[in-house]
């Protein structure tokens, strides 16, 4: 998934371990792992010396190359548990959706406190009067980066429409020449970007008050790193409180505003939204267009996951509608589009009945996919 938010931050591979007590001087230090890779490479650096100083402590960074490793997420969520408690004891700057019940993090690992909030956010020239998606005019055409949530606020803001970049890069590339007149990409892309052109007093960048919009960002630990991460959370306690947070944050993200919401209950009543005959085609359609890039079985290739735990978590949070518009707009990656609405739709309804959802007696409609807020939570074996 190109320039996916949850690439940001991810593994290290550093033999430094939690705590360590130098033998000339006695002075403790804790070690941090830091993904040059990541955007916001910068920001992680700066609070890991904070928390470090704040606990009379010296900080151990190790950089790795975050791009280099795992699957198309910048990492590989079946070894973070064991290079987690082997070889690095807080790995920072993963995110976590702040519309989730509850983080949801690579298994075998547990999160810190939330010591940063950042996401999505809307560029536009410092010109403009827009300060949110509702406020641009009728028709403006808005870059965003293929296969990131920002996709999914179209269908709220008919007002607008998407111009679909694959990179940040490119889509800032766009904004900046006056192609278009707005873009939404990941917070710290946008800072980064503007500096490096010399064009950060030129435009605003604008929060947005949108679903999957907003993450925290959390330092990651295996059990070995549970000393750490108690120090760690006393740490930016203190600095949130002194003020001291928001300056080693700024300016790729704000001081997080609360801590994690326990999960809810699932639900046990599922509606039927397809029909058995749908989920047939769709198996069909999938074949010829999905299987390459995500498995004959949906187990991912290429491309991710389409069945799952993983995939449809109740602790993510994502509904019907949230993934019809992907699919819909963003798929094929080849041809993003070019299927018809019909195929979409039976598509849609063969993921449905794969993640355990029920088959009925009225179809599943294009209209109905696009607007159903129903939870996709797999139940299935």
């Amino acid at each position: 998934m190109a320039e996916k938010t949850v690439r940001y931050g991810l593994l290290a591979l550093t033999a430094l371990g939690g705590f360590a007590v130098s033998q000339s001087n006695a002075s403790a230090a804790m070690s941090f792992c830091v993904d040059k890779s990541s955007p916001s490479h910068a920001m992680d650096e700066r609070v890991a010396k904070a928390v470090a100083g704040s606990e009379n402590m010296t900080a151990q960074l190790y950089q790795f190359d975050g791009s280099a490793d795992g699957d198309d997420d910048g990492y590989d969520a079946s070894n973070f548990k064991r290079l987690a408690a082997e070889k690095c004891s807080l790995v920072l700057g993963f995110p976590v959706d702040t519309s989730a019940k509850e983080p949801v993090i690579p298994a075998g690992t547990h999160a810190s406190l939330p010591y940063a909030r950042t996401g999505f956010v809307l560029v536009t020239p410092r010109s403009s009067e827009a300060r949110a998606l509702s406020d641009l005019p009728r028709g403006t055409e808005v870059a965003v980066t293929n296969l990131t949530a920002p996709n999914l606020y179209f269908e709220k803001h008919p007002n607008v429409r998407a111009s679909v970049y694959p990179t940040d890069t490119e889509a800032m590339n766009d904004l900046v020449a006056h192609k278009v007149p707005a873009a939404m990409i990941w917070q710290a892309s946008a800072v980064n970007f503007l500096a490096a052109k010399g064009q950060d007093k030129n435009y605003c960048i604008h929060a947005l008050n949108e679903p999957h919009a907003q993450w925290n960002v959390v330092a990651l630990y295996g059990a070995s790193g549970a000393q750490a991460a108690q120090a760690f959370n006393a740490a930016v306690t203190s600095l949130q409180h002194s003020g001291k947070l928001a300056s080693a944050v700024a300016p790729y993200a704000e001081t997080p505003k609360s801590g994690f919401i326990l999960a809810a209950d699932e639900t046990s009543s599922k509606p039927a939204l397809y029909t058995e005959d749908q989920a047939k085609a769709g198996a069909k359609e999938y074949a010829d267009n999905c299987s390459q890039c995500h498995g004959d079985d949906l187990s991912g290739m290429a491309g991710p996951a389409l069945k799952g735990p993983n995939f449809a978590s109740a602790k993510a949070n994502f509904h019907v509608s949230d993934i019809y518009a992907i699919l819909s707009k963003n798929m094929p990656a080849t041809n993003p589009g070019s299927l018809t609405t019909d195929q979409y739709v039976n598509i849609m309804a063969f993921l449905l009945q794969q993640n355990g959802m029920p088959a009925g007696s009225t179809k599943l409609t294009a209209d109905i996919a696009t607007k159903s807020q129903v939870p996709l939570i797999y139940s299935g074996k």
